[in-house]
């Protein structure tokens, strides 16, 4: 099937969208991108279907590397309906590809996860899901964050095995660096292909830096859950976040749903690293698509939606549990919020994830030949279509 979208505000890297274009899709692909912008007459013979865009933004289809859930459902359910359930929420704005995370949880509880991720993959639902993030449960205690104490545990390699039998589903893993059998985690899942991330962790910048060399690639949501620059003593000391800043070829990712990071950090990353070591997340949990007020698990954990954010505990030990943002929401607030370029913000929810899971030669930009996941958006940002391998979805 041969589909033309025209009257489009195209972006991609080097163009803001400050000119109207046409894109061809056929077979699934993007096949033609052109500045005929008639809709009538010879212009349309030969396409079975054209789709005047009106100005609005076309851009590639958003990649989330961290997302729970949405809509009241966890993605430690462990079943087709929860992931399938969380996917489609997601897909509606405009993240046509999502890696769901775990918690911190009991070896059986994560095996389960595994399990039905392998089974609902190769389903028809499966085709906007990438994968398992493995979050936790090898965690500092002082930095577990959203996750049960209970749960958190070293490394050992007979469970570092057992994760292993099902490596091909498991897309990353966060760990600590500084735990006690770490270093050996790190080198497993290195040999596999899986990708290594830093968080939840109290890792001192030498510490860090070790994690590094051994593999580590990624940090998980920059400054949040990890340690960073503090007086000891009347000294000055730097821990992961500063390490990750500063160190070449590490990807860091960001929560930008304005209440996680202020800009002020966001925009300090963003000049500490640029576009292509930065990633968007949504991180988001169950509470995704929920009303104020409303009440959802996190694993376990009760949380509450209370001022456009998840928390969970009370007083003193009141804590952020995750988002309850989309993706395009981080894109929004980087370009309006943080004063990001449109085209940068774009690639750092899609064509960056899309290099961090080894896709980008089929996904992540709107190029000849690529996969046809394109997201329609007026100026408002309001989501006007949705498209995967050329299939309207939304």
């Amino acid at each position: 099937m041969k589909k033309l979208l025209t009257n489009a505000r195209l972006i991609r890297l080097g163009r803001n969208g400050d000119f109207l274009e046409s894109i061809v899709l056929e077979d699934g692909t993007i096949s033609e991108i052109r500045n005929d912008l008639q809709v009538e007459g010879s212009a349309i013979e030969g396409f079975d279907e054209v789709i005047d865009c009106r100005g609005d933004y076309l851009f590639p289809g958003l990649i989330d590397l961290h997302c729970h859930g949405a809509v009241g459902h966890d993605a430690m359910e462990a079943t087709p309906e929860a992931f399938d359930s969380i996917l489609r929420h997601h897909l509606s704005r405009g993240t046509t590809l999502t890696v769901l995370s775990t918690v911190s949880a009991p070896l059986e509880e994560m095996l389960r996860v595994l399990t039905v991720a392998e089974q609902f993959i190769a389903t028809p639902g499966g085709s906007f899901f990438a994968g398992i993030h493995l979050e936790g449960p090898y965690f500092a205690k002082t930095r577990r964050g959203a996750h049960l104490e209970s749960a958190l545990r070293n490394p050992s390699d007979e469970e570092t095995m057992t994760l292993l039998k099902h490596r091909d589903i498991i897309k990353r893993i966060t760990i600590a660096p500084e735990m006690p059998g770490v270093s050996e985690l790190i080198l497993a899942f290195k040999k596999y292909g899986i990708t290594v991330s830093a968080g939840h962790s109290e890792a001192s910048d030498s510490v860090a830096q070790k994690g590094f060399d051994l593999g580590v690639t990624q940090v998980t949501h920059l400054y949040n859950c990890m340690s960073s620059q503090q007086s000891h003593l009347g000294r000055r000391t730097t821990g992961l976040a500063e390490a990750a800043l500063t160190r070449r070829g590490i990807l860091c990712e960001v929560i930008a749903d304005g209440v996680h990071l202020p800009a002020t950090l966001l925009r300090l990353a963003w000049m500490a690293k640029g576009w292509k070591e930065l990633v968007l997340v949504s991180d988001a949990t169950a509470g995704a698509g929920m009303g104020e007020g409303a009440h959802f698990d996190l694993g376990e954990i009760p949380c509450q939606i209370l001022d456009d954010a998840a928390w969970t505990g009370s007083g003193s030990e009141r804590c952020l549990s995750g988002s309850t943002a989309c993706l395009i929401d981080g894109v929004r607030f980087m370009v309006e919020g943080v004063g990001i370029p449109i085209e940068e913000a774009i690639a750092m929810a899609s064509l960056v994830p899309a290099q961090a899971l080894g896709m980008e030669c089929e996904r992540g930009s709107i190029e000849l030949g690529k996969r046809a996941d394109l997201v329609r958006v007026s100026p408002a940002w309001q989501v006007n279509g949705v498209w995967s391998a050329g299939l309207q979805v939304v």
